[in-house]
């Protein structure tokens, strides 16, 4: 993993530095850090250490202990996120330790790490028994799945349903698909199609099992059961499972084969599925690319969303040039736009420009249905 002379580097130095977490982003990010002579990395530490445990860490020789005893050994050190997810909880954990600063993974990191990860497991795909195993469940799981939609609504317009405050702005067009996403469904006049969902919410999913659209739940291949989708939900006529990745960024156009791409969001499996569809527009309704939570007035970390903005907005580049090459008769209508603005077509609801002093109402494209 080569990260060159970055600035975040600069930023850590004449810090004492626990590591948190020691997954696959630990297991990169860690070494890497171990061998800089401008970081002062001490240790490590993780969820599942216990008191009064100590072993090196890998080949790193860093003391591997609990959080309990790093905060009584070094009170004074900086706890550096080694995690591509969890950070709420994560944070919480060491606030209530007794740490006073917990320092958030900066995107420069995540991003390296997320490209040696793929490049990793691309390599073992090569010869480990088990990612054939998974290759031959992904083919047997997406062909029944989604061949039966190939091209299905070549010709007309989709919308894919992000949960952006924008949302709030958006009065269902008739006539168009609609594929949602998240919590998108309880938006009080918005009735879906298709819905896309890969993280488990006790709330949404028994909310769920009230409603009649097709629904595509991921399956979550990570360690915490939590998060997992529980079968009982993929068993209805109208339910199908995915695979993908929160960090695969490479676009398959033959869904059947391949997993989702991730970048960090459900957006772009929905997006993926809806190019699938063959329509001749995609709007993207409360997709705002931006840091001011949801439609609902929740919202998330702002250290979080400070990495995966920066993160969805490369897909979002990413997917134009796909679409430019490979869909060129598929046109992308950006919906009130905010992190989006520029990238696609921009359009705007007259009520959003009559709330939004900023923009010149004469220099936007009024949505025209």
């Amino acid at each position: 993993m080569e990260l060159g002379s970055s600035s975040f580097l600069h930023k850590l130095v004449g810090k004492k530095l626990i590591a948190y977490g020691t997954g696959h982003a630990g297991k990169l990010i860690i070494p890497f850090l171990a061998n800089s002579i401008q970081v002062q990395l001490i240790g490590v530490t993780n969820s599942k250490v216990q008191d009064s445990f100590c072993m090196a860490y890998l080949d790193t020789g860093l003391p591997l202990r609990s959080l309990q005893e790093w905060v009584q050994l070094e009170p004074d050190a900086s706890v550096l996120i080694t995690a591509f997810r969890g950070y709420d909880e994560i944070y919480d954990i060491c606030c209530r330790a007794g740490f006073q600063e917990v320092i958030f993974p900066p995107l420069e990191l995540v991003e390296a790490s997320m490209q040696a990860m793929e490049d990793l497991a691309e390599s073992r795909m090569l010869s480990d028994l088990d990612a054939l195993c998974l290759a031959n469940e992904i083919r047997d799981t997406h062909k029944e799945t989604f061949s039966k939609f190939k091209g299905c609504h070549k010709g007309q317009s989709v919308a894919v349903v992000g949960c952006g405050p924008t949302l709030n702005y958006y009065s269902q067009i008739n006539g168009v698909v609609h594929i949602g996403t998240n919590s998108s469904f309880l938006r009080d006049g918005l009735k879906l199609d298709y819905y896309f969902l890969f993280h488990f919410v006790h709330e949404w999913c028994k909310k769920l099992q009230n409603y009649d659209f097709i629904k595509f739940f991921g399956v979550n291949q990570n360690d915490r059961i939590n998060d997992k989708i529980p079968e009982y939900m993929m068993e209805s006529e109208k339910t199908g499972k995915f695979f993908f990745s929160p960090i695969f960024n490479r676009f398959h156009a033959n869904i059947e084969y391949y997993p989702l791409m991730g970048y960090l969001s459900i957006i772009f499996p929905a997006l993926q599925f809806a190019l699938y569809t063959r329509p001749k527009r995609i709007y993207l309704v409360g997709c705002d690319c931006s840091v001011d939570g949801h439609y609902d007035g929740s919202m998330l970390n702002a250290h979080i969303n400070e990495i995966q903005v920066p993160i969805w907005i490369k897909g979002y580049d990413y997917l134009k040039k796909i679409c430019l090459r490979h869909y060129p008769d598929t046109e992308i209508i950006s919906i009130n736009p905010v992190g989006l603005k520029g990238i696609f077509h921009d359009v705007y609801t007259e009520n959003y420009l009559s709330t939004h002093c900023g923009l010149k109402k004469n220099e936007c494209e009024i949505l025209n249905v």
